[in-house]
């Protein structure tokens, strides 16, 4: 899998033709998770295949995760995972296919968020026609807490003056601090994929500039760029890429807000230190 594709690519909804009657949907990651949750509240449970510290590209799908599917009659996925073939070869309705929620780059922004949840209100609302209004209703509702949660956010970077502020971070979550408007010098892979030669370079191109911090993604690893920000003796923390992984950040929106929190909280403590 390309990892550069992370956060632009459209996240994939996998359904049965069908009518849908269990009371269960199942979701690869808790970004779709999250959204139908406030979408459906407590007419349906939503459960997610891959935790949310984990990388969900990484993760290997086993037997009762695909009863589980059968079982439920719909599954959301994003469609980078490696086990979606798997899971449409498994599953032994024939109209089993994908629709496609087109999303551009980071999933946190507030075009991206509204996008996701809109679609998802739709298809639920197809398959469950007699819950439309309700669906509508709930996403109305979140829409206003997303736009209030982005417009928090803003106001609280702007405040800090954190827009411009030069990072190196993991690859997944350039999009994200582009949105919050870190200036992003360098991005590396997993830890894996580092080399010798590929961790100096990054370092030879951090030291021709005035770096803040070294930002690492939970899911790909939070350590990984920690050998980095020792050499330049500049701060590092890990943020999230997905809801639910941190405490009290159950949604996109409110895991955006704490991953400027931890960043803005960094900054402050080290801004004058940093040379």
């Amino acid at each position: 899998m390309n990892i550069k594709k992370w956060g632009t690519i459209p996240a994939l909804v996998l359904l049965f033709l069908c009518n849908v009657s269990a009371q269960e949907i199942i979701t690869t990651t808790s970004i779709l998770s999250s959204a139908v949750k406030e979408i459906v509240q407590d007419k349906y449970t939503a459960e997610t295949l891959v935790p949310s510290g984990y990388c969900p590209g990484h993760f290997d799908i086993k037997g009762k995760h695909l009863a589980e599917i059968e079982k439920s009659g719909l599954l959301f996925a994003q469609g980078y995972e490696p086990y979606l073939e798997q899971v449409t070869g498994s599953i032994k309705n024939p109209d089993f296919s994908p629709l496609v929620i087109e999303t551009e780059g980071t999933w946190f922004s507030f075009e991206s968020q509204k996008k996701i949840y809109t679609q998802i209100t739709k298809i639920l609302s197809e398959r469950l026609p007699q819950n439309r209004g309700f669906f509508e209703s709930n996403l109305k509702n979140a829409l206003i807490e997303i736009e209030k949660t982005d417009r928090e956010v803003k106001e609280l970077t702007q405040k800090h003056k954190i827009s411009g502020i030069s990072v190196i971070c993991n690859t997944h979550i350039k999009d994200m601090l582009l949105y919050l408007g870190l200036n992003v010098t360098a991005t590396y892979g997993r830890q894996e994929e580092l080399t010798p030669s590929g961790i100096k370079n990054i370092i030879d191109t951090a030291r021709r500039g005035k770096l803040f911090m070294v930002i690492d993604n939970l899911q790909a690893g939070p350590d990984t760029g920690k050998v980095i920000a020792d050499e330049l003796k500049i701060p590092h923390i890990t943020v999230s890429n997905f809801p639910d992984a941190f405490p009290q950040t159950p949604t996109l929106r409110q895991t955006l807000y704490r991953n400027a929190e931890l960043i803005i909280d960094t900054y402050e403590k080290y801004k004058d230190k940093v040379k």
